[in-house]
């Protein structure tokens, strides 16, 4: 299953800070993708590039590839047919029944395909399957964030071609395409996110089952400097709060058993688990946040407290800090 991330060759339009870019690029390498795409503006700015094997470049026409002789793949917008084996042609597909653009390239050896959103309202693997059928090369799908759909559709891409292959294999039949994605970190450029895709392949056994991703936290601040705009608090895999629980049944549920509700640990992707106490919280979260601060309370006091959070809570429209949840317990367990 190969994976491209293309997030340094989106951000040609943005204001850039080398140093930025350059801790980007070293934790985009750490994150194992299997090729790192960039612009002809980012190979200048980021040159000399650090050592790794899966570079490629975007060129504007296929003549701009002999300016970069140690370059060994590129890809380009409209590149024709024949534009021989280090420049992949990449077409935009709007629509299946576009799939005419998509027939003239079939006896290339490699073609990106970007676009397909809308295929998640109909059978998508059925589609899947005739873009295989078509095409004898290999297959990069970059689905597009139109329908909000472009992780699942990347995932299930990956997923089908590996079912596709392994049936090929043992049928003696070769194996054409259909394991390949393009991505970007945070979903830049309205592409599936990469960390999103990458978590998804783990978490089913399919790719890297053991690695963490302890500098997510990082990656998350960076784009947010290079994009002037912070990463969600809510975006799954990078976002600061998506471990923070306040209602009261998730709360006991996470402490009885964490699998309950989260599909791996927090530290997975260096987040730590937060109890927020305010109005929708329960018994189990006072009890774990009194634990969390050492503050001794006596058990029969302990509803008291909690219908002094729930008030305060709904005082401040918000969750609680640790000073006021401290002060509610001593008015109320006095």
């Amino acid at each position: 299953m190969h994976i491209t991330d293309r997030t340094l060759s989106l951000l040609d339009d943005m204001p850039l800070d080398i140093s930025v870019l350059a801790r980007f690029l070293k934790l985009l390498i750490q994150t194992g993708p299997d090729a790192i795409e960039l612009s002809q503006r980012m190979l200048q700015l980021l040159s000399p590039l650090p050592d790794y094997p899966g570079y490629i470049v975007r060129i504007r026409q296929i003549e701009d590839a002999a300016k970069y002789p140690g370059i060994t793949g590129f890809v380009c917008r409209g590149a024709p047919e024949d534009s021989g084996g280090k420049v992949t042609p990449e077409i935009l597909l709007d629509n299946i029944r576009d799939i005419n653009k998509f027939i003239r390239f079939r006896y290339c050896n490699k073609i990106r395909v970007q676009g397909l959103g809308n295929i998640i309202t109909e059978d998508y693997l059925d589609i899947f399957a005739r873009l295989r059928e078509i095409f004898s090369g290999e297959i990069e799908f970059c689905p597009t964030d139109r329908y909000n759909f472009a992780t699942a559709l990347a995932a299930e891409w990956l997923i089908s071609g590996g079912a596709a292959s392994s049936g090929a294999a043992s049928s003696g039949a070769a194996s054409n395409g259909g394991n390949s994605v393009v991505t970007s970190f945070g979903g830049i450029g309205g592409l599936a996110p990469t960390e999103e895709v990458i978590m998804i392949l783990k978490l089913t056994g399919l790719r890297n089952a053991e690695k963490t991703y302890g500098f997510f936290p990082e990656i998350a601040s960076l784009l947010g400097k290079i994009t002037a705009r912070s990463v969600s608090l809510n975006k799954p895999i990078l976002g600061e709060c998506i471990f923070h629980v306040e209602s009261g049944i998730h709360v006991d549920g996470i402490l009885k058993d964490p699998k309950c509700y989260e599909p791996f640990p927090p530290e997975t992707v260096g987040l730590k688990r937060k109890i927020i106490i305010g109005k929708h919280s329960g018994t189990a979260s006072i009890k774990a946040k009194l634990a969390e601060l050492g503050i001794p309370c006596d058990q029969e006091k302990i509803p008291a407290v909690l219908e002094g959070v729930r008030a305060k809570g709904e005082e401040n429209r918000g969750a609680l800090n640790d000073k006021e949840f401290e002060q509610v317990v001593r008015e109320c367990a006095a």
